[in-house]
């Protein structure tokens, strides 16, 4: 009789587990080994779902702005296998760096963490260097070959504005062709790591080719070893006779004017990242968020602001620019109590370190943070890296969505929040 009884215990416990499915995930932590500051990595993560019921992958998020997350599967079946890819940017500063993301699946526990590690290296680029390595540009049929191209490369050379040092372009094409992540990683990514090894602030590329107008088409590009995006224009239809001095121009205007560059490629790169989810959300009521303020265990509700200008600021305690954002909003409801903020971390099932980093920062606003069970009603704002700014008016519509920092964008949204209050509240205010 008691060996039935163990039997069926046995069975009981096998039907209990087989209908569940599981996750498994190589590695959980991912060493990336040294690398530059802001060189960038890409990382794949393979799940495995060794239950017998379908894994579904709710969501992804990164923990910091230097994650971004490529390519996620919905779902695995029983005894399959996928792969998840980020991007890994390492920080400016040289060191050890530790960042983060957040699987969640239809599993129990629900949060699995995987764990992104490099070693930094120190870059050998010095603030204020102005030296320019030009790559001969690649020839896509133009007459003359390879002497076109020296030809274009020495007028650059030449004529470079005041202040730029030209180098010798032999030593830094060679270390790139060499690179192991050559062809397999953006050329960019691979000539910003040697542009800091090498101490070149500015790698030169580009393309020329002719077009069926009979003019010429040209693609530049500079690489800044202390931006992470590239910089550059196309240039159609050059006539033949005015290629070197039109590229020549285009060159120098980049590098005399770099900072405005670097502002058109962060928002070309941001537009095209979030212009989806900002379209779901912009002008639309806010969906609603109703989770526990970290430091009174009140429950804290969006619609707990209606009436006021609300800026909502999503942020991780990895995240190297929320600390600036932090600083900001502080000094905005203090400067304009008419104006609420809320704080929302991502850090899901960290609380205590949470409450700890919140401590330490003296945050003069509420923050909440969602548990397992309430974390997917941040999936309709939240767009995967920290900050993200959110801006909701009185009347609870969603006025505008950032991901990223930019001191003139939180420029701009105080005047939006400026705007949103009534009369009388700006006059209470000056009076």
């Amino acid at each position: 009789m008691r060996k039935i009884e163990a039997i069926f215990i046995i069975i009981l416990l096998a039907l209990s587990c087989s209908g569940t499915p599981q996750l498994a995930v190589e590695p959980t932590t991912y060493d990336l080994g040294k690398m530059m500051p802001k060189e960038r990595a890409n990382i794949w993560f393979t799940l495995r779902n060794p239950g017998e019921e379908i894994l579904v992958i709710e969501n992804v998020r990164s923990m910091c702005d230097c994650i971004i997350v490529e390519t996620t599967p919905d779902s695995i079946p029983p005894g399959g296998v996928d792969s998840l890819m980020v991007s890994y940017i390492a920080p400016d500063s040289a060191g050890p760096d530790q960042s983060s993301l957040m699987l969640r699946t239809n599993t129990e526990p629900k949060n699995t963490k995987l764990t992104v590690t490099a070693d930094v290296i120190k870059s050998n680029l010095e603030p204020g260097d102005s030296s320019v390595v030009i790559v001969p540009f690649q020839n896509r049929g133009m007459p003359g070959g390879n002497e076109y191209s020296l030809e274009l490369f020495k007028y650059m050379a030449e004529h470079m504005p005041a202040g730029f040092t030209p180098l010798n372009p032999n030593e830094y094409t060679e270390a790139i062709q060499g690179d192991p992540h050559y062809t397999k990683l953006p050329i960019h990514d691979v000539a910003r790591k040697w542009n800091n090894i090498l101490g070149v602030r500015y790698g030169v590329f580009g393309e020329v080719r002719p077009n069926e107008g009979g003019g010429v088409d040209v693609n530049v590009m500079v690489v800044d070893g202390f931006f992470h995006l590239p910089l550059g224009r196309i240039i159609p239809n050059i006539p033949a006779d005015k290629v070197n001095g039109t590229v020549s121009d285009t060159l120098n205007s980049i590098l005399l004017n770099a900072r405005e560059y670097v502002k058109q490629a962060l928002m070309a790169d941001l537009q095209q990242q979030w212009a989806k989810q900002r379209a779901e959300l912009i002008n639309k009521p806010a969906p609603e968020i109703t989770a526990t303020d970290v430091r009174t265990n009140k429950e804290i509700s969006l619609s707990d602001f209606r009436g006021k200008p609300l800026v909502l600021q999503f942020f991780s305690t990895d995240c190297e620019h929320c600390e600036e954002e932090m600083d900001w909003l502080s000094n905005l409801v203090t400067n304009h109590p008419e104006i609420a903020a809320l704080g929302i971390s991502v850090n899901v099932g960290e609380r205590d370190s949470v409450i700890n980093y919140i401590k330490d920062k003296n945050l003069l606003y509420p923050v909440i943070l969602p548990d397992e069970e309430s974390e997917s009603q941040l999936d309709p704002y939240y767009g995967g890296a920290t900050p993200q700014t959110v801006i909701i008016s009185p009347d609870g519509i969603v006025a505008q969505s950032m991901v990223g920092f930019s001191k003139n964008a939180l420029a701009n949204f105080e005047k939006i929040l400026q705007a949103m209050l009534q009369p009388s509240e700006k006059a209470e205010r000056t009076e």
